[in-house]
């Protein structure tokens, strides 16, 4: 068994018109992937070896880290927390896996003989009255490519005897040069700081348009204030994410707190965007005769919302895995998957209804729509299955990258629909069109 509390440490016309150079939104589309989430400086677990009431833990998997080409360094130490029994200087093996070994380790049964496996094996040992024993120093040396190592802690030659206990087990690890992020994040701080920037410029140029529509118009249309919400709340998400970072590099922790607002806001940001994108789809603007229909979106992607917060908050509590290098993978991406999925589903079936009403001008509008709603609806699907066929160390910059290039493509792509008088003003009836559900 194991307790776990961790510390962790036309697109031209386009860009010239959102005042944003190409090179810059290039950049941002390319980064911004790499910025969502921190590695831990220091990672402190709650384990438990030692025969217990009900079942026997003589070996616990205790994390992961990603190190990169270079001499890289690592430190482990270990204390009993309960129930302080143990005589001092407890001798406890420390393991070390490598990633083309992992697999075979994970698929032996019986958890001592994954010994076999390991690449190094270390003595660790308690310290007196409930202190940290000596810390446990090692190197890890890689010369053609970077791998991820796996380590565990065990106590297979009973030295606990009949009896269960807690430790609390720390480590530290350090790529060549000091770094403190796995190697599938080292380009986090400075990705950050150009994500941050990128949006900073893009809310700048929206505010700027939006001041100039309103100017010549009057007011500002729902969607349009719509699509200023899901800017507005990426943009707290970064600016969170990057107070956490700023934390993170003071102390080695971060805010757990400031993170998980973060990714709530993150994916509520895309809700409210996909629902954006199926009220329009069910004839919201276009046709006056589906106005009735709409009343059933708002709620339903409440509920979605509600499911997505949920599984945030869930997966807080949930213990570091072997198998999870971004936090989309297990139970909680696939329930995203299969959201994705339903949502897009959802959103066809609402645009082939609208369609079969449409006028050949506005099917002509609708088909170009479907395919840019499109791709941002399967980006996350898509990039999802993409990344179960990728090396470890680097799932998590393609996850990230499919998930913001599509998030940013489609702001872009939405602000240039709303504020520019093209083909969507032209079937639209944008300036007098009332909200879902008010019965206008």
């Amino acid at each position: 068994g194991r307790r776990v509390a961790m510390r962790c440490g036309g697109c031209d016309a386009s860009w010239r018109r959102l005042r944003l150079p190409p090179s810059l939104a290039l950049c941002l589309v390319l980064l911004a992937s790499w910025v969502r989430q921190g590695a831990c400086k220091v990672f402190t677990l709650k384990v438990k070896l030692g025969v217990g009431f009900r079942k026997t833990s003589e070996w616990v998997y205790v994390g992961k880290f990603g190190y990169g080409v270079g001499v890289n360094s690592f430190a482990a130490r270990i204390r009993e927390t309960y129930p302080n029994t143990l005589p001092p200087n407890t001798k406890l093996d420390f393991e070390s896996y490598l990633d083309e070994e992992w697999p075979l380790a994970e698929a032996t049964a019986e958890r001592c003989q994954r010994k076999q496996h390991a690449r190094r094996m270390r003595i660790m040992q308690t310290g007196t009255d409930g202190n940290f024993g000596p810390w446990v120093n090692g190197t890890v040396r890689q010369t053609i490519r970077p791998h991820v190592w796996y380590y565990a802690v065990s106590d297979c030659n009973r030295t606990l005897k009949n009896t269960s206990h807690t430790f609390e087990f720390e480590f530290i690890s350090n790529q060549e040069g000091g770094s403190h992020f796995s190697v599938e994040l080292q380009w986090a701080p400075l990705a950050n700081l150009v994500n941050l920037l990128g949006c900073s410029i893009f809310l700048f140029s929206f505010w700027r348009r939006c001041r100039a529509f309103y100017k010549s118009n009057e007011s500002l249309h729902p969607v349009i204030w719509t699509l200023g919400a899901v800017v507005l709340i990426q943009y707290t998400a970064q600016c969170l994410h990057t107070g956490h970072l700023a934390i993170y590099r003071s102390n080695g922790q971060g805010s757990r707190v400031m993170e998980v607002l973060s990714e709530i806001l993150f994916h509520a940001a895309q809700v409210v965007q996909t629902t954006l994108l199926i009220t329009i789809a069910s004839g919201y603007t276009l046709l006056t005769s589906k106005l009735d229909d709409l009343d059933v979106v708002v709620p339903v992607c409440f509920l979605v919302l509600l499911m997505h917060v949920i599984l945030v908050v869930l997966d807080t509590f949930q213990s570091e895995a072997s198998h999870r290098f971004t936090e989309h993978d297990g139970a909680k991406g696939w329930t995203f998957f299969a959201l994705r999925l339903a949502l897009f589903g959802w959103f066809c079936w609402a645009a082939r209804g609208t369609n079969r009403e449409a006028g050949p001008r506005l099917q002509s509008f609708l088909a170009r729509y479907r395919l840019a709603a499109s791709l941002y609806f399967l980006a996350y699907p898509l990039t999802f299955l993409i990344v179960q066929l990728c090396a470890p160390y680097i799932r998590k910059p393609v996850m990230e990258t499919g998930i913001m290039t599509a998030q940013v493509g489609s702001n872009i792509w939405l602000a240039s629909l709303f504020l520019d008088r093209g083909a969507y003003f032209e079937v639209a009836s944008i300036a007098c069109s009332p909200l879902p559900g008010s019965g206008s």
